[in-house]
Order: structure tokens, then C-alpha cells, then sequence
């Protein structure tokens, strides 16, 4: 709060008799106001800490800051990398770069990672993202990883997850991808006993990257969990809107973070599948399905064709309402 410094000298009860007078007056009428100007800009100047603006954690609200990781949800991507036009219609699931959709508020990317080698549609023998069949589109793993790597470093309020579901890498393959990125030092980490950081402490450290790969020896290197060992899900297929299922499909319920899976998977991918699916209502109807299941809000959504719907306006919902 500014406060003004008024100054009112009353000429009236002066005796203002000489120059010399005059002179020495207006000195002290000018020291005066440059007295008062210098005052009212030191307290503009000078705020308490009440005053500071909050950072806000994941691009919202100071309260997801205190929230531990495991009570919060992630807006999810299936299949993040097959984005069209990189990926042929048949089997693009989205339609923005990973660039874009972490721009867009995407925080978990689900991955798909292969090592190639001699293929005739991916030519350099290398690690690549794909889905059922590269020569329908493929995208430098350590590509897509130095897209997370910018994001991290040109936001660092920021905490953003991967899940890797098929692979053929080991665990000294996939790290040496990690390293090449330089992502290394991102890379949260916790022993299986240990809770969950907060978001806050999470960006304090500076390890805003969690990394879920399903290969049988994560934790031989720090900073790397197993998916099945943490996550449990629901089915991944549904070819119409109303199969949408709670039943246990990997892991276990009693797990920390529970993954919805909500897309159509009938045929190819299809953005009008989505405008039906990515509703406020039909994501509502089975979060809701799920929570009467397990008693658990869903920490990771996955969806095709994210910028379809209301993905982002629910996952704010839960996180605003759902988990305090």
C-alpha cells in the first residue's frame, strides 16, 4: 500500500520580508517535496512478502503445490508420440506435437519404445517410438525426449510423468536414451517404502521428471519405477462408448496410482469417437464408475485426441475439488 506524504506550508502566517528569506524558503519547500517524492517511491518500492504473487504448481493454482504426487491427476496422452501427420490416420491417437500438448497442459505421456534395428521404413538402426507397425510412422525416442527437456527447463513449475507400456529396451539401453537428452537430472526418485513427494518439494529439487517403464529391472539405476509395481488400471479396449470398464486389468488396486484408461480402440483411431467420449459427462460418468469401484480418483487419464473435449477442464476439477 502507497502512502502520500502531503506537505502545506500556510504562506499566510509567514513574515516573508526579504530575498534572502524567500531564497532559504522555497530551499525548504523544495527539500521538502523531494523529501516526500523520495518517501512515496521507497514505499511503492519496497513490498512485504504478502505482497509477492504465488507460483502457481502445474500451470494452476498454489494448491496442487502441497498435494503429494500420488494425489493428483495427471492429463494423460495415449499414444502421445503417434501424432498425425508424423503418423499415418490409421494410427495417429493425436494430432499435436509433444511440445504442443505439454504446452497445452498435458502432464503425463504415455510411450511406446523400440530399438530397430535394420528396418526398412525407419532407416538408421536406433530407438524409436511406433505403434504396431513402423512403416505407419516413427519418431526418434531421444527426439521426443529433448522436446520433454525443453519444457522442463522453459517451465519449471512444472512436474511431468512418462509411462513407457512396451518396449524391448533394458534398463541400461533405455538410461543411456535418458542421458543423451540430458534429462538425467530430472529424474525423480524414491525407494519403494519412502511416500510420495509433494509437488512443491518435487520442483524445490528440481526432480520434475517420474519415469514408469515396464521392463523387469527399473530400479537397477535410480530414478526409473516399474508401472505394474506402482499403477493399476482399467481395460485399455473398448470399441463403444458404454464398454468403458473398472474391472482390474494390470497391477494391483492396492498400488499408489490408478490409471484410467478412456478411448475408443475400435479399428483406427478416430476423432469423432473422441468429440463422443471426451465430454465433460462421459469422463465424469466413468471416473465416478471407478471411484464407487476402488475408492480412488484417478491419477493419470488417458485419452486419444486430447484437444477434443473437456480432458483438461475435468482433470482441473478434480484437482480444484476432488483430492482436497
Amino acid at each position: 500500500m502507497a502512502y502520500l506524504v502531503l506537505v502545506r506550508i500556510n504562506s499566510a502566517k509567514m513574515n516573508i520580508t526579504t530575498p534572502n528569506t524567500k531564497a532559504f524558503l522555497l530551499s525548504r519547500m523544495f527539500a521538502l517535496s523531494l523529501l516526500a517524492f523520495l518517501l512515496l517511491f521507497l514505499i511503492n518500492s519496497c513490498k512485504t512478502d504478502t505482497d509477492l504473487p504465488e507460483i502457481p504448481c502445474q500451470g494452476k493454482q498454489t494448491d496442487y503445490c502441497n498435494q503429494p504426487y500420488n494425489k493428483v491427476t495427471f492429463a494423460g496422452t495415449h499414444n502421445a508420440f503417434a501424432y498425425a501427420p508424423v503418423f499415418h490416420h490409421l494410427v495417429a491417437n493425436q494430432r499435436r506435437t509433444i511440445t504442443q500438448q505439454l504446452e497445452d497442459g498435458i502432464r503425463c505421456l504415455n510411450l511406446d519404445v523400440w530399438l530397430l534395428v535394420g528396418d526398412v521404413y525407419c532407416a538408421d538402426s536406433a530407438v524409436y517410438l511406433y505403434h504396431s507397425f513402423p512403416g505407419l510412422g516413427c519418431l526418434f525416442f531421444t527426439d521426443a525426449l529433448a522436446e520433454v527437456k525443453q519444457f522442463l527447463t522453459l517451465h519449471p513449475q512444472e512436474v511431468v510423468t512418462i509411462t513407457i507400456e512396451d518396449t524391448n529396451l533394458n534398463i541400461t539401453q533405455l538410461d543411456a536414451c535418458f542421458t543423451t537428452a540430458g534429462l538425467t537430472n530430472y529424474r525423480y526418485h524414491k525407494t519403494p517404502n519412502q511416500t510420495w513427494n509433494t509437488i512443491s518439494e518435487m520442483i524445490d529439487a528440481d526432480k520434475r521428471l517420474v519415469v514408469f517403464a515396464n521392463i523387469s529391472n527399473p530400479t537397477a539405476i535410480p530414478g526409473y519405477f516399474r508401472n505394474w509395481n506402482y499403477i493399476f488400471d482399467n481395460p485399455y479396449s473398448a470399441s463403444h462408448r458404454d464398454d468403458f470398464s473398472c474391472t482390474l486389468n494390470r497391477g494391483n488396486p492396492n498400488h499408489d496410482l490408478f490409471l484410467l484408461n478412456h478411448f475408443i480402440t475400435a479399428i483406427n483411431p478416430r476423432p469423432d469417437s473422441a468429440h463422443v467420449v471426451n465430454t465433460h459427462a462421459s469422463l465424469s460418468n466413468h471416473i465416478n464408475n471407478c471411484y464407487n469401484t476402488y475408492n480412488r480418483l484417478p491419477n493419470f487419464i488417458y485419452v486419444d485426441f486430447y484437444d477434443v473435449g473437456d480432458l483438461l477442464a475435468v482433470t482441473d476439477s478434480l484437482n480444484r475439488f476432488g483430492w482436497q
